[in-house]
Formats: structure tokens, C-alpha cells, sequence
């Protein structure tokens, strides 16, 4: 499985060497899928799903939590995914301060979210209003790691990832809906079908 690994990464790397290719790799986000994955190394099953990005030529790829943190020693998935098992048992539940920061950097939740869930995140006994507040910031976390969340921005990626050897296309309808995806975890109706019909008539695969 390692073996497979490694091939997988070095095909979607700049280097062909193992060593330097791993260290092209950031991690970028996760998600918990809703059904069984198999992992880039040949693992089945997984459901804890990290997606990486290569900082040299912008490939994206996805990874089983298992293999990111044992063979490209990112450790980031680990506090993600224990923060979403412990809010899908209790929604009233705290992020831990690296999931708070990881949220803020992806634009998830505003400064004012950011600064009061700092500022609550060790108390014990929270006021009904507060809660009601942390708990719609918990939400926003687990919709933005949720499978749905996912396959937009797969989508989303694809467009942009095009666009990148398409330099006459204007892609900043197309950021703004990864910006809106990030933030509310959803792309609207209207929004889907507009992404929809750029990847059919730009015929992107």
C-alpha cells in the first residue's frame, strides 16, 4: 500500500523523487464522506477523507486521514475529524483552538465568530445566547467538512484548474461561488445550475 501510495503522489508531482515530492504537498482540506472511499494507496474502507494540494503545480488529490498522517506527515485531519465526531454526538460541544484557527483561514466563519468562540472556548457554563451562537458555528463546521460541501468544491476546483491553461476565460464568477461554498457550506439552486452549465459548455472533464 505504501508502495501504491508513493507512485500515486510522484505521478501528480513536479519531482520524481519521493523524498522532495511529499514535500510539495499541503493539506487543504477534509471531509467525512457519506459512504466508503478507497484510498489513494488501495485502502477500502475509509470515510475520513483529506484533500491535499501540491504547491508547486497546483494537482489536487484525495488521501485516507491514515495515510496523510503516516507517510506525509500532516497532522491536521486528526483534530478535524475528532471535532466532528464529537459534535455529531453533541452539537453543544467545543472546537478545539486548531479547528477554530483552520476555520478563520478558510473564510468559514467572520471575525466576530472567530473572536467570541476564542473567547468561549474553555468556558464550561455558557448563557443561552451564547450557545445558541456556538452551536450555529459548529453547524457551519460540519456542513463545510460534510460530503456535499465536497463535491461542489470538487466541482468548483475542476473549473478553476482549467482556467489555468485557459487564461481568456473569466473565472471570478467562479471564485466567488468557492468563496461561497466555503462560507455557507452550500452552493444555492441557482448557483449549482449556473456551475453546471460552464462544465458542460466549456466541455471540462
Amino acid at each position: 500500500m505504501h508502495f501504491k501510495l508513493t507512485e500515486e503522489i510522484i505521478k501528480l508531482s513536479v519531482s520524481k523523487y519521493w523524498e522532495i515530492a511529499k514535500n510539495e504537498w499541503d493539506f487543504d482540506y477534509a471531509y467525512q464522506s457519506e459512504e466508503f472511499q478507497t484510498c489513494l494507496c488501495g485502502h477500502y474502507p475509509i470515510k475520513n477523507i483529506c484533500v491535499i494540494k501540491n504547491d508547486k503545480n497546483g494537482n489536487e488529490t484525495e488521501v485516507g486521514n491514515c495515510c496523510i498522517n503516516k507517510f506525509l506527515g500532516i497532522e491536521k485531519g486528526n483534530k478535524i475529524f475528532d471535532s466532528i465526531n464529537r459534535l455529531k454526538d453533541d452539537i453543544s460541544k467545543s472546537l478545539s483552538a486548531e479547528v477554530l484557527e483552520y476555520l478563520f483561514e478558510k473564510n468559514v466563519i467572520t471575525e466576530f465568530e472567530y473572536e467570541f468562540y476564542s473567547d468561549t472556548l474553555r468556558k464550561r457554563v455558557l448563557s443561552e445566547k451564547q450557545m445558541s451562537i456556538r452551536e450555529k458555528i459548529n453547524k457551519k463546521f460540519l456542513d463545510f467538512t460534510s460530503y456535499e460541501t465536497n463535491t461542489f468544491l470538487n466541482r468548483i476546483n475542476m473549473v478553476l484548474k482549467w482556467s489555468e491553461d485557459n487564461k481568456w476565460f473569466d473565472r471570478k464568477f467562479v471564485d466567488s461561488l468557492k468563496r461561497d461554498c466555503e462560507r455557507k457550506g452550500t452552493l444555492s439552486e441557482k448557483q449549482s445550475s449556473a456551475l453546471e452549465n460552464i462544465i458542460k459548455k466549456m466541455k471540462i472533464q
